[in-house]
C-alpha cells in the first residue's frame, strides 16, 4: 500500500500536466465557421475584409454582406474596408455557440479640406454628386423571369471512355451523324487530360479554402509552416486523406486529425 501510494505521489504531477496539455491542445484546435452578416444602409457591403487575427483566417464579404470564417473561442476577428471604421469582435462563448450573428458597420466619413465647388451642379459631397449621376441599369434574364446559367461555362465531356465511343457508335440509329470531333477528342487523350485538369483544378481550390479559413499562422503554430511549404503541404494532405470531404462537411475536427496524422506520416 505504501509502495502504491509513492507511486502515486510521484506520477501525479505528470499525470496532471498531461491532461492540462491535452485540454489545451484542444482548445487551441477547436475551429468553427462561424456565419455572419455585415449591416449598413448607406455603403456598400460586398467586399469587406474579414480577418481572423490569432489564426491569420480570412474572407470577404457576398454582395449580401455575408461571410464565414473559421473561429475559435476568444479570437479576434476585424472587420476592414476603405469605407468603415474598422471594427474588431472577440468570439464570446457566446458567440461562439450562436447559429450566426449580425455586425453593424460603422461608415468611415472623410472630410475634405478646401473642397472646389466646379460647374454642372456639383456639391462636392462625393456620395451625393454620385447619386445625381445617370445611371443605366442593367437588363438580364432576372428581371424578364428567363432562366439563365450564371457560372462559367465548360466545355462537355461527350464520352466517358474509349468504351463509351464504340458502344455509342454501334447503338447509333441510321442516319444519324457521329460526332466525329468528340470521338477524336476522346481517342487522342484529349477528354482524359481534361478531366485530369478540372481535378487538379478543384484540388487547387480546396486547398486554398482550407489556407484561408484556418489561417497562415494557424499552420506555423501547429506543423511548424511557412508561406513556402504550406501549399505543398495541404494538397499532399487533401491528396492522402479524407480531408477534403471532411472539410466540406465542416467537420474540423476530423481535418485537423487529417492533418496530424499527414504531418506524422511524413516523419516516420
Amino acid at each position: 500500500m505504501k509502495n502504491i501510494k509513492k507511486y502515486l505521489i510521484r506520477f501525479l504531477p505528470i499525470i496532471l500536466f498531461c491532461s492540462i496539455s491535452v485540454k489545451q491542445s484542444a482548445q487551441t484546435t477547436e475551429f468553427k465557421t462561424l456565419f455572419g452578416e455585415v449591416v449598413n444602409d448607406s455603403i456598400d457591403i460586398s467586399g469587406i475584409h474579414v480577418i481572423n487575427a490569432n489564426s491569420g483566417g480570412k474572407t470577404i464579404t457576398d454582395q449580401q454582406g455575408s461571410f464565414q470564417i473559421g473561429v475559435r473561442k476568444m479570437d479576434s476577428v476585424y472587420f476592414s474596408s476603405v469605407q468603415i471604421k474598422k471594427q474588431l469582435i472577440v468570439i464570446t462563448e457566446q458567440i461562439y455557440s450562436s447559429d450566426s450573428i449580425k455586425v453593424y458597420l460603422e461608415p468611415l466619413v472623410n472630410v475634405l479640406d478646401n473642397v472646389t465647388v466646379r460647374p454642372h451642379n456639383l456639391s462636392g459631397n462625393i456620395q451625393s454628386d454620385l447619386a445625381l449621376v445617370d445611371k443605366k441599369d442593367i437588363l438580364n434574364f432576372d428581371d424578364v423571369g428567363v432562366p439563365g446559367y450564371k457560372g462559367n461555362r465548360k466545355e462537355k465531356i461527350v464520352f466517358r471512355n474509349n468504351s463509351s465511343v464504340l458502344l455509342s457508335t454501334l447503338l447509333m440509329p441510321l442516319g444519324m451523324p457521329l460526332n466525329i470531333e468528340a470521338v477524336y477528342k476522346q481517342l487522342s487523350g484529349y477528354y482524359d487530360t481534361l478531366r485530369k485538369s478540372r481535378a487538379l483544378d478543384k484540388k487547387n481550390k480546396a486547398a486554398v479554402d482550407i489556407i484561408q479559413f484556418y489561417g497562415l499562422t494557424f499552420f506555423k503554430n501547429e506543423f511548424n509552416l511557412n508561406e513556402n511549404n504550406l501549399y505543398e503541404f495541404v494538397i499532399g494532405a487533401l491528396e492522402n486523406t479524407e480531408m477534403e470531404q471532411n472539410f466540406n462537411f465542416g467537420n474540423h475536427g476530423l481535418v485537423l486529425l487529417d492533418l496530424s496524422n499527414f504531418y506524422n506520416s511524413l516523419y516516420e
